[in-house]
């Protein structure tokens, strides 16, 4: 896997949170973060109050890996904007879940936005910080009709 390339990377990164119920590629998953990666889930507790629960790459497996133990859970990248700055990158990464491979019934749509280091060998991924749309929440358009990607870095 050509980790170099961007696209390649975040393909991958998508695949490995799909699958059949277990069906997760979690080995593949841990290549494509760097060893000080964190992960955040964001969401509105009971009580509609924000919270975030940070994970490592282990710990984000230890706690999804029972949710999805029994289900399909398909994910889907559907629009991306990258702003690159010489060795990192913040992707803005809309996404949906499905139930199945190639559409089936919608179980979610959010937006990842996703934090890279390029150690001049290969990009990896060192945050992910995520929330899913919800009534009075969707993911603006502007962000991926009217911004443009943005790459300032030195050619090698």
């Amino acid at each position: 896997m050509n980790l170099h390339d961007l696209d390649t990377l975040l393909t991958a990164f998508y695949a490995t949170i799909s699958g059949p119920p277990g069906g997760q590629d979690w080995e593949t998953a841990r290549t494509l973060f760097h060893p000080d990666a964190r992960l955040v889930r964001t969401r509105l507790d009971d009580e509609g109050k924000p919270v975030a629960f940070s994970f490592s790459v282990d710990g984000y497996r230890e706690g999804t890996e029972p949710l999805l133990a029994d289900i399909p859970f398909y994910e889907v990248e559907t629009a991306r904007r990258t702003v690159r700055f010489g060795n990192i990158a913040q992707v803005f990464s809309k996404y949906e879940a499905h139930d199945a491979p190639a559409g089936g019934n919608l179980i979610k749509r959010g937006m990842n936005m996703i934090q890279l280091f390029d150690d001049g060998t290969r990009w990896w991924i060192v945050h992910v910080i995520w929330d899913d749309e919800r009534p009075g929440l969707s993911v603006p358009a502007a962000i991926f009709e009217q911004w443009r990607d943005i790459e300032v870095s030195e050619r090698r």
